[in-house]
């Protein structure tokens, strides 16, 4: 990538890059929203047979699968929804492209599922192929193989953790060796107005963190991207190429979380401002972000200022907190 950003993805031999063949294989589609999600969880907005309207339309009129009967009889608009999924002897919804799609609509929503199976395919990922070739969810071997690049696309960043480039800082996920450098932030926690993480607290004892409780909280992290839960990224200063802080993105297809700990001569407008620029070029892009939550306190005047200046407005969060500030990506801006 030229310019500011100097981003490195170690990809697995089996997701190369798509070429000429592959774009022209998914060239003959266009990605019909109205068709929508298929009762059982088939991607009616990508069905290779132009002449279907889709399966809500059928089952409306009088046709269909016995899988979307049954949803209508009981009132769902899909077998995401129907608590008795799990026990259901219906084949269809439960064939592992099918369940990989049930599992993201009962995680995220329906029109989550539809938003994030037009983002795949704009990126060249083909869910059904016209000369009946296998597209790329059908040939994984696993029901989660599917969910992981329907969520993450071709570069999952839980497979190969990415590694970035700014101007200053070289990030790269957090490790053990950090510890020590990392107490230039969590070595005096009376600074830790920005609420980094709210679960260190249960690590640490005091308000003055030990090189051994800093592992603990690095281990931890690893714990929680090796289960997918978020990446924590270590900030790494070029000029000392010494840790000067850490990066967490929190992702998620609705509100997404970005924590920033930086020591506290790195709590300035500039060097806040080239992180939030990473996040725009970066962050939005990898984890198809839709908004993007950061907090704030009153009293972190260079970090509001740098969040404002970047189009990052004051919200109410959801899950309870106060002093976020949230930026949503254009497309979804209402």
């Amino acid at each position: 990538m030229q310019g500011f950003f100097n981003s490195s993805y170690y990809l697995n031999d089996g997701y190369k890059m798509y070429d000429e063949q592959i774009c022209e294989r998914m060239s003959y589609m266009d990605f019909q929203e109205k068709r929508g999600i298929g009762y059982c969880g088939l991607a009616c907005v990508l069905c290779s047979n132009e002449d279907c309207p889709g399966c809500a339309v059928i089952i409306s009129n009088g046709g269909g699968c016995s899988a979307g009967k049954c949803a209508v009889t009981k009132g769902y608009d899909g077998c995401y929804a129907c608590p008795d999924y799990d026990f259901c002897t219906e084949s269809r919804p439960h064939g592992k492209r099918y369940k990989a799609l049930v599992r993201y609509a009962r995680e995220f929503g329906l029109a989550a599922l539809i938003d994030r199976l037009r983002v795949n395919h704009e990126n060249g990922i083909i869910y059904d192929a016209p000369d009946k070739t296998p597209g790329d969810y059908e040939i994984l071997e696993t029901e989660d193989e599917i969910y992981q690049l329907l969520r993450y696309r071709r570069d999952n960043p839980y497979v190969n953790c990415p590694e970035f480039d700014t101007d200053n800082f070289h990030l790269r996920q957090v490790r053990m060796e950090d510890a020590e450098e990392l107490l230039c932030f969590y070595g005096d926690l009376s600074e830790w107005m920005f609420f980094g993480n709210a679960m260190s607290n249960g690590i640490f004892s005091s308000r003055h963190a030990t090189v051994e409780e800093m592992k603990k909280c690095v281990a931890f992290w690893h714990d929680e991207y090796r289960n997918k839960y978020y990446i924590r990224f270590s900030v790494i200063d070029k000029a000392t190429e010494k840790a000067i802080g850490t990066i967490e993105i929190f992702d998620n297809p609705g509100d997404s979380y970005l924590h920033i700990d930086l020591s506290v001569q790195y709590e300035t407008q500039p060097y806040i401002s080239e992180l939030l620029t990473f996040a725009d070029q970066e962050l939005f892009k990898i984890f198809s972000i839709k908004n993007l939550l950061i907090q704030a306190v009153p009293a972190a005047k260079e970090r509001i200022a740098a969040l404002q200046a970047y189009g990052y407005q004051p919200y109410k969060c959801k899950a309870g907190g106060d002093h976020y500030y949230m930026k949503r990506i254009k497309k979804y801006a209402k």
